[in-house]
């Protein structure tokens, strides 16, 4: 972890539902702030007690009477143990094998070569020439960081042109601001419509840069904020693929035929393989035959009902492997808690197995058809609908119409158009908190605080209804869209 990261998700959408992240910390969290968090959290609900440190799990395997073996060795004792459990739950995450890419001539080149996850702190690559390969956040937090200390810094992106980047703020709110409303009525392509218009007039892109093609909705946009003004001020300069590494003055060719001399060193920010080494393969990726079927286009291949259970091992459960335009935590969250409502058997059964297999293929052929095709759209999720199915699930869904009912209209309608914190999961049904309703407005107002169009933004998403529902009216697609919301909001 390099000492600059931040959180690509403000506070506010980052939190816990149950215990909010302190109003007045940073709106993006750096590694500190996090660390201290999971800490106050795991204080508050005396959860160390429960947990086992120092300990490596070596293998989990799944026994004849479907309960599975776990492996593991305690560190401090160097003794190796198993135990037999009924339910396992993989919480470990998946950013631990390094994918590295291969060009010709990488064992020939004499500078120094490392993969991102090895960045640690900028100084060390004080007046150095560094390429960066790479083009997700981890590739441009990377670069915009060496800046301040590199004597040049380049940036090689395979496709040749830049990438969506959304800014951590954008016209006075953090880029994740999304409301009820918006997410439901604004048709996607519409509200990707606005963001890219907005980043474009926003920021100086140099003449000389291809921008992206595809649409911004069919992508996993990058997030910085300062990566244009080191792009406009030449601090970063981009390059295409690499075609080749050269031992002679340290060269590097790219497919383009433009060279590079006396580079000092090449960052891989070319991301992680998703693997657990403690568990054979087939359990998540569904096996050979579905691999085959869908890893030229995905690469990684996580076949999960829900992103969640494998369906022929129903008793093992992965949380954190979903990617979604939200935070990672308030996502693992509503996992857990619609895993540990199965387990107790709380909530309604899972389908049979064919019936989740149906609907994991659904899942990959609407990626397909909407989607860019990258390594990580095979587990990328559409963050405020799939919170709901699940929550629907849990019982714990915030039903308009409820929260109307029992707070009011004023709620209601911050609710509505403010932020869709995940706190919105405990005001109503199942584990629900009383104190759910002030933290919203809470995070509400120091949202709204700094931002100049805070004051008009109902107003503003009020003049979009009607310019939309004026649209739809002439193609009769404005009682199409009724029906549509209707049923979204009373299943």
């Amino acid at each position: 972890m390099y000492k600059g990261i931040l959180t690509n998700t403000s506070k506010e959408m980052s939190t816990y539902s149950d215990f909010p992240i302190p109003a007045d910390w940073p709106t993006y969290l750096n590694h500190s702030y996090v660390e201290k968090y999971i800490d106050m959290y795991a204080e508050n609900f005396n959860l160390l007690p429960h947990i086992k440190f120092n300990t490596t799990v070596l293998k989990v395997s799944i026994l004849p009477d479907k309960r599975w073996k776990v492996q593991y060795i305690i560190q401090t004792e160097n003794k190796e143990k198993e135990e037999i459990f009924d339910f396992v739950m993989v919480c470990s995450g998946h950013h631990r094998k390094p994918k590295l890419p291969e060009f010709k001539g990488m064992n020939l080149f004499k500078g120094k070569q490392l993969h991102s996850y090895k960045y640690k702190r900028a100084i060390d690559f004080e007046n150095k020439r560094v390429l960066v390969v790479g083009a997700g956040n981890s590739a441009m937090d990377i670069a915009v960081e060496l800046t301040h200390v590199a004597s040049q810094v380049y940036i090689s992106i395979r496709s040749g042109k830049l990438p969506w980047i959304t800014p951590r703020f954008l016209k006075g709110k953090t880029r994740d601001h999304i409301n009820r409303f918006s997410a439901y009525i604004i048709p996607p392509s519409i509200r990707g419509k606005i963001k890219e218009n907005s980043i474009i007039k926003s920021f100086l892109i140099p003449s000389h840069l291809k921008l992206p093609t595809d649409p911004l909705i069919a992508t996993l946009p990058t997030i910085n904020s300062e990566i244009f003004q080191c792009l406009a001020a030449g601090t970063i300069i981009v390059k295409p693929n690499i075609k080749e590494l050269k031992s002679e003055n340290n060269q590097i060719e790219f497919v383009d035929g433009t060279i590079l001399e006396n580079i000092d060193v090449v960052i891989y920010s070319t991301g992680y393989y998703i693997d657990y080494p403690f568990l054979e393969k087939h359990i998540y990726t569904g096996g050979d035959e579905i691999e085959q079927m869908y890893e030229k286009d995905f690469h990684d291949v996580v076949w999960l009902y829900r992103s969640i259970f494998p369906p022929k091992y129903p008793h093992i459960a992965f949380i954190g492997v979903a990617l979604g335009a939200g935070a990672f935590l308030p996502i693992s969250e509503m996992q857990t808690r619609y895993v540990t409502g199965l387990i107790k058997g709380s909530i309604k059964p899972l389908p049979s197995q064919n019936e989740m297999e149906i609907s994991i293929r659904k899942y990959y052929e609407n990626i397909r058809k909407n989607l860019c095709k990258s390594a990580r759209s095979g587990i990328r999720l559409s963050y405020l609908p799939y919170m709901d199915a699940l929550s629907k699930e849990v019982g714990c869904y915030p039903h308009p119409y409820e929260i109307f009912k029992k707070f009011g209209f004023n709620f209601w309608k911050l609710f509505m158009f403010g932020m869709a914190t995940p706190i919105q999961y405990r005001l109503l049904g199942k584990d629900s908190w009383e104190g759910a309703k002030d933290a919203i407005s809470l995070y509400n107002k120091f949202s709204f605080k700094n931002s100049i169009r805070g004051s008009r933004s109902y107003k503003s998403w009020i003049y979009i209804l009607i310019v939309l529902l004026i649209l739809l009216n002439r193609n009769g697609g404005f009682k199409k869209l009724i029906n549509v919301y209707w049923k979204i909001f009373n299943k």
